[in-house]
Order: structure tokens, then C-alpha cells, then sequence
């Protein structure tokens, strides 16, 4: 069955004033123009279309986790600028620089050559029917016209494939570890949570890991975070097997442990200004799903300041951050009493309270630390064990009160807690 017709536009789109006549090349520059101005109303249900068919005609595009989280910002991208080179001869080459990032970018990915000329097949068709559909429809007396003009059409969609094939060819042949770049997709499948036992004891093959080993997950975030296209997938630091993978914005980085307890210390450094986070270790490669989940869980509960944070140290503080609303709760049943003081006044207590919980208990330590006598530490500390009602002796309270803080703090972040 035939691919149903684009929507009927709305205005007609007028015809040149030099439509020339059936087989001249200024009556298929004409038609073309005017078959260009026609679709692009309509670019919108063209690009679902294409992405619709693809979805179904590709393996690869068709399974949601395999396909490029940009993949329906780039359909619509090439389509438009293939269209703006027909209503503007100018703009011509456009169309081919777009196919030539894309290919250098879906080799980076690891995206197989053959899945993205597909695409691009499939887009070509559509785009041609959808000229085909609107002209008979709008000027069928212009058909012919438009006959003539297809192998121009088609010597684009051609120089456009050729272009991306070299642009994927040329990037892949100076990628390092091409063998391994090319079991990202896999590992993108893993970190979002594939874990079909079948897949996963493939998948273990591939990559050459364990299916049962003990693994950990690390995002990075930051301006320092990318990788460049030279960098290598797979590394090894400290006999610790690396997997780095761009990931949803952020980089990924699975870590396979063997017989460690935990990931080493330095052994993945984010940048000056970048945010780390770590998972706890998870058993097998079914559960890097649950790692990744862990370790953006950590991401989100640190601060940007170049140190890798771990799930396990910050557990209070991530708990705040997954459950935003009882963590608010939480802020409003311990430290509510302290909303009817001055925000200065208020600030100062929950300033101290952390850095008492940060030394140790120690109002010492503390006070150092708040350039201010121990006994100024200790006032304010009273002070607050009057207003909440909870009593610093009793372990029950310093866990309402720590909750309670770092629930504040993801909350309320007009007040900074250091």
C-alpha cells in the first residue's frame, strides 16, 4: 500500500513568474521551486512520516534504545535543508555539508554505515512522493514537468549519500579501538536498562566482560566531561577495564571491578568545573541499567567541584534529591520553627549545625572552621536544640537534623549550606 499523501497546505503556493515550459532546465529549476514552496508547510508531517516508515524498515532505528536520541532533530534537520536547496538554488550545498556532519557524527556513535544510508534512502523516497503528491495534486498539468526534474532531485539525494558515506568511512578508519567503538550501541542498551538474558549473554561475548562480574557506573557532567572523537572507548587504568560512552548529555564510564570492593580512589578524575558520580557496585551487566540510575542519582546530589562523588557517601543528601517532596516534608516537620526567624538568623544556625555535622560533632573543629570561638558554636547549637525541639545527645535527632539540613538545602537553595 502506498504511503498515504502529505496534508493538503493551506494557501496555494503562487507559481514563478518564469514556469517555463514541460523539459526545459528553467522548467525543472521552476518546477522544483514550486514543488519546494509547496512542502514546506507541511515539513512537519513529512519528517513524521519518514521517522514512522524508518522506525518500522529499520532493526536499528526501530528499537528505541539503539536509535540516536537526536535521530528525529537530525531527520528534520536534513529534510529541511534539502528542501530550502529546491526553493533556493543558492543553498544547494547545504544539504551535503549537513549529510557529511552526519556522518562523521554517527560514526563517532558507533551507528553502522548501513543503518544510516537506509535512512537516508528512506528519506529520499519520501521527500520525491511528497513532491510527486503535491504537485499532481495542487498543478497536475505540471506533472511532466516535474518528471523531467527527477534525475536532478536524485543526483542530489545521491551526492548527499555518497558524501555521508565517505564522511563515516573517513571518521571510523582514524577512530582508535573501531572494534570496540562499535559495541556502544550495546552499551547504551545496558545503561538504559536492556536486560533481557538472552541479549545480555551476547552482549558479554562482544564486549568480552563477564556477564556476572561486579561492575560500577560513573556519569560525568561538565564542560570538560565530552570526549573528543579521538579519545579511546575502552582503557585500562590500574588494571581496572574502562568503557567510556556519551550518554543522554552526560559521559558514561562502566568500570569492571573483578575482585575490588570498590572503584578506586583517583582512578577517574572529572574536570575543575565538572560534576562525578559513582554507583555502588552492581552484580552483572543485566543491572547497569540500575547502575546508571545510581550513579546520575550521585550526579545530581554533588556539587560541580571537580571531585568524583559516591552514591555511598552522600545517601542523605541523594534521598533529598529522588524524593524531592518528602524531602521538603522532611525540612518542613524538623526545621519549620526556624522559618519565623530573620533569614540572616536563620542562615547562621543552619550554617553552623553543618559544619558541626561536617567536623565530626566537634564544636572545636567547628568553630575553626567558622573562624569563631567554640563557645559561640555551642550557643548557637543550643539555640537550635530549643527551636526544632530535637537534642544533639540523642542519635535519633542528629538523623532528623542531618536529613533535614541537606533536605533544606536541595529545597531551599537560597540558603547555602556549605
Amino acid at each position: 500500500m502506498p504511503p498515504p499523501s502529505p496534508p493538503r497546505p493551506g494557501p496555494f503556493a503562487p507559481l514563478p513568474p518564469d514556469f517555463a515550459e514541460t523539459g526545459s532546465p528553467g522548467g525543472e529549476r521552476s518546477v522544483l521551486r514550486y514543488a519546494g514552496g509547496l512542502l514546506r508547510p507541511v515539513l512537519p508531517e513529512l519528517v513524521d512520516g519518514t521517522l514512522a516508515e524508518l522506525r518500522t524498515a529499520s532493526a536499528y532505528y526501530g528499537d528505541p534504545v539503539l536509535a540516536p536520541p537526536d535521530l528525529a532533530e537530525s531527520a528534520r534537520d536534513a529534510l529541511d535543508v534539502f528542501v530550502g536547496g529546491l526553493v533556493d538554488p543558492e543553498r544547494t550545498d547545504e544539504s551535503g555539508e549537513h549529510a557529511w556532519r552526519t556522518g562523521l557524527r554517527r560514526a563517532a556513535d558507533g551507528v553502522p554505515l548501513r543503518a544510516v544510508l537506509h535512512a537516508y534512502r528512506i528519506g529520499g523516497v519520501r521527500l520525491w512522493e511528497a513532491l510527486v503528491s503535491l504537485v499532481v495534486r495542487e498543478r497536475p498539468e505540471r506533472a511532466s514537468a516535474l518528471a523531467f526534474a527527477a534525475s536532478d532531485v536524485w543526483r542530489r539525494v545521491d551526492r548527499d549519500t555518497a558524501l555521508l558515506a565517505e564522511a563515516h568511512r573517513r571518521a571510523a578508519a582514524r577512530l582508535p579501538d573501531l572494534a570496540v567503538r562499535r559495541h556502544l550501541p550495546v552499551l547504551r542498551m545496558l545503561l538504559r536498562g536492556h536486560a533481557d538474558p538472552v541479549h545480555v549473554s551476547a552482549f558479554a561475548v562482544s564486549l568480552g566482560l563477564p556477564a556476572a562480574g561486579r561492575y560500577a557506573v560513573v556519569l560525568l557532567a561538565g564542560p570538560g566531561a565530552a570526549r573528543t572523537e579521538t579519545d579511546p572507548v575502552r582503557e585500562i587504568r590500574d588494571g581496572v577495564p574502562l568503557y567510556w560512552c556519551p550518554l543522554d548529555g552526560a559521559t558514561a564510564v562502566v568500570a569492571h571491578l573483578g575482585d575490588r570492593p570498590e572503584l578506586p580512589a583517583g582512578l577517574i578524575a572529572p574536570g575543575p568545573a565538572d560534576r562525578g558520580g559513582v554507583s555502588t557496585v552492581v552484580d552483572g551487566l543485566a543491572a547497569l541499567g540500575r547502575g546508571h540510575e545510581l550513579a546520575r542519582l550521585a550526579l545530581a546530589a554533588c556539587p560541580a567541584d571537580g571531585t568524583l562523588h559516591r552514591l555511598g557517601d552522600r545517601l542523605s543528601r541523594a534521598f533529598a534529591v529522588a524524593r524531592p517532596d518528602l524531602a521538603g516534608a522532611v525540612a518542613d516537620q524538623v526545621l519549620g520553627p526556624l522559618r519565623t526567624l530573620d533569614p540572616a538568623e536563620r542562615a547562621e544556625l543552619l550554617t553552623t549545625l553543618a559544619a558541626w555535622l561536617d567536623r565530626g560533632g566537634s564544636t572545636r573543629r567547628a568553630g575553626e572552621l567558622l573562624y569563631c570561638h567554640r563557645n559561640t558554636v555551642l550557643n548557637r547549637l543550643r539555640r537550635l536544640e530549643r527551636l526544632t525541639g530535637r537534642t544533639l545527645s540523642n542519635p535519633r535527632d542528629v538523623v532528623d537534623l542531618a536529613m533535614a539540613l541537606e533536605a533544606e538545602d536541595i529545597t531551599a537553595p537560597a540558603v547555602r549550606i556549605p
